[in-house]
């Protein structure tokens, strides 16, 4: 179990504090402040399962849950022994009970298990919660709906104040009473109704002196009248005020035999405003769940500390465990060293408390114990020095860890003589290597950094800086090895060169030559991760263009079936359209034969425009099969590539990718396909036919730019500029020159008239000098 030292020394009594401020209700803030860690992985999914569920029910569902309620406690126990309930106290109880009754709609929703299993516990009894919302509507009041008894008696009592008020109102109406009276009104004394009356009248009204006024000039005189009256209301009175206690004592009663199940309501309760609190605070933090473990590693990408602001902090990432066991961060002062430090422990600890991770990713392991050496931990009051006090912790630590435990030491031998200290440090790491247990250490001794170098399970860890400069980046550089820079930074700060200078040729050449290599490796890192920055960058864009140029080439696709699709559509009308026109010339050719007339020209003529339609549509106008076939791309479909979706046989491209599959669009639909549903297309075939070939198959003869209409009927060249302006479409000709001749100019008109909304014409003009001039239209085709 975590010590509540190493728990104040990472800050989690902090982020408690933060925790707290979501509570509904005190006792849901004062179990926050006291949260322990969990110490099994069970323990900890489950808080963490929790925690997801609730999420859900906030942000997915969108439902806000009221947790406000009292502390009970207090009240069940007095409702226990039979100490009659005060009507706040009451309140309190049906508050818990509607606020027990309304949860239950949490484990309605989908997908919440966990929390369905508490509300279903809750205890619900909406009887008694509207008895007493009704006997009661405020902390001090009592309806009288409460009981039939009190209604009765608040009836005879209102009407002995009536009574009571109108015999006196006849003393302070009378003329013969107003000189005796200081003021013409009814007060009360002693619980009584009395009238104010002059002193020297003393004897005038008859009746009981209940009091004077502080002058001694006024007496508040009951009279005789009404004593008897007063009398009975008094008794009234005692009768409400002891119906009143039976009530009480009655709610009481069925308090007291609901003690369990009203207490195990309140902790239910109450546990759910603290799982909810951590859904809150995790969106505060825009943390994600982590995933635990029992092996003792941990990982954990772009971590921020909750408590740092985050347009400062800088993202971390680091792990430990699985290949290596020990951590060792080098780096300058200032650099960051300490809070990364805190930073995993914390986590560690947040993890295991249902928390969710102000992260990219992280996985945490469940650790039996954490142990902490942090800071400046000298004990004035047993009269230890920093470096006295940081021996005894270790020594503490040393003794009580586990090969399941993790130690985080800050500068460990530091305090004492650097050559004595480095040792010391390097013997104590040693030691915990052994022992199987995990452990991030900060350090500037160069024996520790070597140590690293040459043990196997022990990795390093740099905090960044600028090698021009020398200020920290605050980044964590994994597999890295970095130098104090103590002369460079003092030398950045303004300290004198002749003291930098003196303190350089003090140090050993090895000191120097090991720290000059750090430097070196540390600049060369530098341009290897600024090669390889570039080369990413130059990936990324090269990879940007070609998803440019697949995007591009799926929307030509589209808009050439699109206008294909149109062709065929317009393509069918017209057959339509030429099967009723024949339909109704054959019809009327039988009834010209069926009264033994003679055809006219124009009958003929309708007679070989339909015989030639029907050649022209001798092939049936169908849909062919379109057959596709895909070959599957061995890596993952990315944005922007083409994938082929199975379930539904069709291929579209990616839009988005998300955790739990794609945004695919599908022609001009874009779909959600889940993971495994589809795959990233290598090549793809696709036959289907032609548009020419659904209106004739075979045809083959080269399309033709100019059709000649000279000396033919309006009708006949009508009909023939249509088929014309169909196949000149479907060989997807741009211009074509329809020749009319001048004459009458009649067939011009109707032309012109006809290609106004033509579904093929996009635009038309006469002919230009040198182009026939009007005795031809130029047509433009969509």
């Amino acid at each position: 179990m975590v010590s509540t030292k190493v728990l104040k020394a990472l800050e989690f009594d902090k982020i408690l504090l933060e925790l707290k401020s979501f509570a509904a209700s005190d006792v849901a803030a004062e179990r926050a402040l006291s949260i322990v860690p969990a110490t099994s992985l069970t323990q900890a999914e489950t808080l963490l399962n929790e925690t997801n569920e609730a999420d859900k029910v906030l942000y997915q569902h969108a439902k806000s849950p009221n947790f406000a309620i009292d502390d009970i406690s207090e009240a069940l126990v007095r409702a226990s022994k039979l100490s009659v309930l005060s009507i706040p106290e009451l309140l309190r109880v049906a508050r818990l009970l509607k606020v027990s009754r309304n949860l239950k709609f949490i484990g309605k929703l989908p997908e919440i298990k966990l929390l369905k299993e508490k509300t279903e516990a809750l205890y619900e009894n909406l009887a008694l919660e509207e008895d007493i919302f009704k006997a009661f509507p405020s902390d001090n009041e009592v309806a009288d709906a409460a009981s039939p008894e009190l209604a009765k008696i608040r009836s005879k009592i209102r009407k002995c104040n009536e009574n009571i008020k109108s015999k006196l109102n006849q003393y302070i109406t009378s003329p013969s009473y107003l000189k005796y009276l200081q003021d013409a009104l009814v007060t009360i004394r002693e619980d009584r109704y009395v009238i104010p009356v002059k002193s020297e009248y003393k004897g005038s009204v008859s009746g009981l002196v209940h009091d004077q006024s502080a002058s001694g000039a006024t007496l508040y005189v009951e009279p005789f009248a009404v004593v008897e009256l007063n009398n009975e209301l008094k008794t009234l009175l005692a009768e409400e005020k002891s119906e009143i206690e039976k009530i009480l004592k009655a709610f009481t009663a069925e308090v007291a035999s609901l003690e369990h199940e009203l207490s195990l309501a309140m902790e239910i309760i109450v546990d759910l405003d603290a799982i909810f609190c951590r859904a809150m605070l995790a969106k505060k933090y825009n943390a994600v769940m982590p995933v635990l473990n029992d092996e003792g590693k941990i990982f954990i990408e772009r971590g921020r500390h909750p408590l740092i602001d985050r347009a400062k902090v800088v993202p971390v990432t680091l792990k430990v465990g699985g290949d290596f066991d020990m951590l060792l961060i080098t780096g300058p002062n200032t650099g960051g060293k300490t809070v990364t430090l805190k930073l995993a422990g914390l986590f560690a600890i947040m993890a295991v408390s249902g928390m969710f991770l102000p992260a990219g990713y992280a996985e945490i392991s469940v650790f039996d114990n954490i142990f902490s050496d942090i800071g400046d931990e000298q004990s004035i009051e047993q009269s230890l020095s920093t470096f006295s006090a940081h021996i005894k912790n270790i020594k503490g630590i040393l003794e009580e860890m586990t090969s399941n435990s993790l130690l985080l030491l800050d500068e460990l031998g530091a305090g004492t003589d650097p050559s004595e200290g480095a040792a010391l440090a390097v013997a104590i790491s040693e030691y915990i290597l052994e022992s199987g247990a995990k452990a991030i250490i900060t350090t500037h001794f160069n024996d520790l950094k070597e140590f690293a170098l040459s043990r196997p399970r022990v990795e390093n860890a740099s905090m960044d800086f600028d090698v021009d400069t020398f200020a920290p980046t605050f980044r964590l550089i994994m597999g890295a090895v970095g130098a104090s820079n103590a002369l460079k930074i003092a030398k950045r700060l303004g300290l004198k060169g002749e003291v930098i200078e003196s303190a350089a040729a003090k140090m050993s050449a090895e000191r120097r030559d090991f720290e000059n290599i750090l430097l070196s490796a540390e600049t060369a890192r530098k341009q290897a991760e600024q090669i390889t920055e570039e080369a990413r960058l130059d990936r990324e864009e090269a990879q940007r263009l070609l998803n440019d140029i697949a995007r591009e080439r799926n929307y030509l696709a589209q808009q050439r079936e699109k206008m294909n699709e149109n062709i065929r559509k317009e393509t069918k009308r017209l057959i339509e359209k030429s099967v009723f026109e024949a339909e109704a010339i054959v019809d009327e050719i039988k009834e010209i034969l069926e009264k033994g007339e003679e055809l006219e020209e124009s009958d003929l003529f309708a007679v070989r425009k339909l015989k030639k339609q029907l050649e022209k549509l001798s092939a049936e106008y169908e849909r062919e099969e379109i057959v596709i076939e895909v070959e599957e791309e061995d890596s993952p479909a990315a944005e922007g590539d083409a994938v082929y979706v199975k379930s539904l046989g069709k291929s579209g491209i990616v839009k988005s990718i998300g955790k739990n599959g794609a945004a695919v669009k599908i022609g001009n639909v874009v779909m959600q396909i889940r993971e495994g549903d589809y795959f990233k297309i290598k090549k793809e075939r696709i036959e289907k036919p032609s548009v020419t070939a659904m209106v004739k198959r075979g045809a083959s003869a080269a399309p033709k730019a100019e059709i000649m209409l000279l000396g033919q009927t309006v009708e006949e060249a009508i009909y023939n500029v249509d088929t014309f302006l169909a196949e000149a479409a479907n060989a997807g000709l741009n211009e074509v020159r329809v020749v009319h001749g001048k004459g009458s100019g009649k067939l011009r008109q109707e032309l012109r008239r006809h290609f106004q909304n033509h579904p093929f014409v996009l635009e038309f003009r006469d002919g230009r000098y040198g182009e026939g001039d009007t005795g031809v239209i130029i047509v433009t085709l969509k």
